[in-house]
């Protein structure tokens, strides 16, 4: 779900993002930091938060309903980061318990960076759970004024700890920074981890610098406790192989998530 969270609380609204409005259409902006790159290149979990955040608030503004993030795919090009990556929502379907959004993500000029798409379910909120935060649609951009920034480097700030790189296992608790509204990790440090134990996985195995292009992440269940911890496989024997990540809550042993992905060598 997305994460509206105090920034002096939550990691994602560190990230660098801002909203505006154009002629009532919502564009979230992200001037990358560079403790959010790796190898020069804008993370594709950071852009997993920019696609969660233009799609999630249009859809969520229902205060008895979560809207929870069911899957996402993120395309993204290896360049250097720009200096602000605008995104863009279109609704492709919407019913009274789920949507689907597709998500464009363009350079300050207008280039084609990464695009996105994403599914939702709904869920009635019920009175045992945490208070939901409701804001009205035009006073997003205030939510996401004058961000604090990051410090370290997003790995370090997540707290990802390494188990074994080669084969790409790697494990984070869940913290309160790392937590959305509704106490579970949230999807973009989700796919965080899961890019960590890629890119980890890469690097070690073929000595070379990776960045990951392509994500495929479905949600299935609440990682409430932790460590999550990956366990990694490659679906191949070359540089070019897709990689299989599941995440597993280690406190009850089940797979919260399963995630694709690819990576690319950089020089």
């Amino acid at each position: 779900m997305t994460d509206i969270s105090s920034p002096g609380i939550s990691l994602p609204s560190r990230l660098g993002v801002a909203a505006r409005f154009e002629d009532d259409l919502l564009i979230i902006e992200l001037r990358p930091q560079k403790e959010a790159l790796l190898h020069g290149i804008v993370r594709a979990s950071v852009l997993s938060f920019v696609i969660d955040v233009v799609a999630g608030i249009p859809l969520d503004q229902d205060g008895g309903m979560w809207t929870l993030t069911s899957d996402m795919s993120v395309r993204m090009r290896p360049i250097p980061a720009p200096d602000r990556i605008d995104a863009t929502s279109t609704i492709l379907r919407q019913s009274q318990r789920s949507a689907t959004s597709l998500v464009e993500l363009r350079t300050d000029e207008g280039a084609p960076i990464a695009t996105g798409a994403i599914g939702f379910t709904k869920v009635p909120r019920k009175a045992t759970d945490p208070p939901k935060p409701n804001v009205p649609l035009g006073q997003i951009p205030v939510i996401f004024r004058d961000p604090i920034a990051l410090a370290r480097p997003l790995r370090e700030e997540a707290g990802i700890e390494v188990i074994d790189a080669a084969e790409g296992v790697v494990q984070v608790e869940v913290t309160p920074p790392l937590r959305n509204p509704a106490g579970t990790l949230q999807g973009a440090m989700v796919a965080l981890l899961a890019e960590a134990a890629a890119e980890d996985l890469m690097a070690t195995r073929f000595q070379s610098p990776f960045v990951v292009t392509d994500l495929d992440l479905r949600y299935l269940r609440k990682a409430q406790v932790g460590p999550v911890r990956t366990l990694s496989r490659l679906l191949g024997s070359g540089p070019d192989a897709p990689i299989q990540i599941e995440l597993i809550d280690t406190s009850t042993d089940e797979i919260t998530t399963l995630v694709y992905a690819r990576a690319v060598a950089v020089s």
